[in-house]
């Protein structure tokens, strides 16, 4: 009779299923937005901390002006040398702790763009190619 007094009675209800781990509740298309959301938030946070590391370094500013002021026989090598800077710089940053090439890096490439828009956009389209060819029309 003890027992009886101290357990409770049977209403039918069950307990809440649980979820099954890496399933996640809705409709996928219903999760899409939110997902996004957090993924913007996430970039837009990296994005600042590397601009608040690498905006006030002299490196960047130097690779900016050297990627603008670039002729135009050489803007594709230059790019290519901004890429080849900065991932070196990349492999130096995680070795030894320096982002001084990856600031230069960087810096080569933004300068590079609007170079690209300004100048490049104004040459005929068959003239663009591989460094040092020359097209004839």
């Amino acid at each position: 009779m003890t027992d009886d007094a101290h357990t409770l009675p049977d209403t039918g209800a069950r307990a809440p299923a649980r979820a099954v781990p890496g399933r996640a509740r809705g409709r996928w298309y219903a999760r899409v937005p939110a997902a996004l959301g957090r993924g913007l938030r996430r970039l837009g946070r990296w994005l600042a901390v590397w601009g608040r590391r690498l905006a006030p370094s002299p490196y960047l500013w130097v690779g900016i002006v050297l990627g603008f002021g670039t002729s135009l026989l050489v803007w594709e090598s230059v790019l290519l040398l901004g890429i080849v800077v900065w991932l070196f710089g990349i492999w130096v940053w995680v070795t030894r702790g320096r982002p001084v090439l990856v600031a230069l890096g960087l810096g080569i490439v933004l300068g590079w763009l609007p170079m690209l828009y300004f100048f490049v956009d104004s040459l005929p389209h068959t003239m663009i190619g591989l460094p040092g060819v020359e097209y004839d029309l």
